[in-house]
Formats: C-alpha cells, sequence, structure tokens
C-alpha cells in the first residue's frame, strides 16, 4: 500500500469566558463545513484536556498534498472566522502505519 501524504493541523483555543459560548453558536456551521469537505478529510475531531470534560482545541487531518488547500480549508470553517482558535499548528503526516493505513506501507 502506498503512503499518503496529508496535512495535519492542530488548532489550540484561546483562552476566554466566551469561548464556549462561540463553540456552541457556531457548531452547527461548523458541523455543516465539515460534512461538505469529508471526502478530503482522513480525520477530525476536538480536542479535550487531560480529565475529558473539556474541549480546548480542534484536530483535522486533510487529504491533499497541497498545503493552500488545506488552509483554504480551514478557513472557510466557522469556528475559523468567529475567533476561537489561539494557535494553528500545520504539519505535513505521511500515513506509515496502523489501522488507517491498512497495516504498514514498507
Amino acid at each position: 500500500m502506498a503512503r499518503e501524504n496529508l496535512w495535519l493541523v492542530k488548532c489550540a483555543d484561546r483562552d476566554g469566558d466566551d469561548v464556549d459560548d462561540l463553540r456552541k453558536e457556531h457548531m452547527a456551521g461548523h458541523l455543516a463545513h465539515i460534512e461538505r469537505i469529508v471526502d478530503h478529510i482522513a480525520m477530525a475531531g476536538p480536542l479535550k484536556d487531560p480529565s475529558g470534560e473539556h474541549i480546548v482545541g480542534s484536530m483535522l487531518v486533510y487529504r491533499t498534498d497541497d498545503l493552500e488547500q488545506a488552509k483554504a480549508w480551514l478557513e472557510g470553517d466557522p469556528y475559523a472566522r468567529c475567533g476561537i482558535w489561539e494557535t494553528v499548528e500545520w504539519s505535513r503526516l505521511v500515513l506509515a502505519a496502523g489501522t488507517l493505513a491498512g497495516g504498514v506501507t514498507w
């Protein structure tokens, strides 16, 4: 099986009393956006604190070699536009092993 090149983005929430409210307010739009581009997403979900009780950010893995395309998909997300994320970190991910890779790729 060939290795798939992906873009992983980790979006950490900013501190603020309004973040939970903004997340709730924009959740329907966020989910609709994810549904529109789901064929371009390898995996995605909320990041939680160690207790598992509080969302502290988001993680998405886009199926593309094109960083600019991945950034455009993220910029189209209502969560990105409403300003809940303090930091956004991009990393190229090569899916080399594991159940999502179908085993190992070597």
